[in-house]
């Protein structure tokens, strides 16, 4: 006896439903998920003595309202700046499920993969910095992109070198033998007439 397809009608248009709210709400997800993620960047201070350290705090914020994953950005260094090691961060770490950062102070490049950012979350990436030659250095990060959202525009800071802190120092001058027998003798005579002058 062969199924009536009239009896079938309710589950199948049940499924169908089904099927097409998943489509809409995957749909929605990816219109939803067309807002590119943001990045900036700090140096703190911005201006300090060539040769002396600073701080480039690199910062990626998801403003969707919902989670993005595997995002990404790299940083290189530009000439007469030198990259020497992370001093902290969140990207890529157990804060954003997950990911990667490397660094290479050799050749001043460093990258951060965040596997995922939830809906408003921002993550950070710390790294110190030297600068070798005195000037302004321009330090652009490359664009933020993450899976199903447009890449993000670059970051850009500047860190100013300045001459070196010239050292103050007294300048003491060297005295020869008979120079610094006569100065004996002198401060001798002045202690003597002290001595005269406060006796009774």
């Amino acid at each position: 006896m062969m199924d009536n397809p009239i009896r079938k009608w309710p589950a199948l248009r049940a499924a169908a439903m089904a099927a097409v709210a998943v489509l809409m709400f995957s749909f929605a997800g990816e219109a939803l998920a067309q807002v590119a993620p943001t990045i900036s960047k700090a140096f703190a201070p911005s201006s300090v003595p060539v040769n002396t350290t600073s701080i480039l705090t690199v910062t990626v914020t998801n403003p969707n309202a919902f989670p993005i994953t595997n995002v990404q950005f790299s940083d290189v260094m530009p000439a007469g700046v030198t990259l020497i090691t992370q001093t902290g961060g969140t990207c890529g770490t157990l804060a954003t499920g997950g990911g990667m950062f490397s660094i290479n102070p050799g050749v001043g490049t460093f990258s951060s993969t965040s596997a995922v950012l939830a809906a408003g979350q921002a993550c950070t990436i710390s790294v110190r910095v030297q600068p070798t030659v005195i000037g302004a250095h321009v330090n652009t990060t490359s664009p933020v992109t993450a899976i199903a959202t447009p890449p993000g525009a670059a970051a850009v800071a500047i860190l100013t070198a300045t001459g070196p802190v010239a050292a103050v120092a007294a300048a003491i001058p060297a005295l020869g033998p008979w120079q610094l027998a006569i100065l004996i003798a002198l401060f001798a005579l002045l202690g003597r007439r002290a001595l005269r002058r406060s006796s009774p």
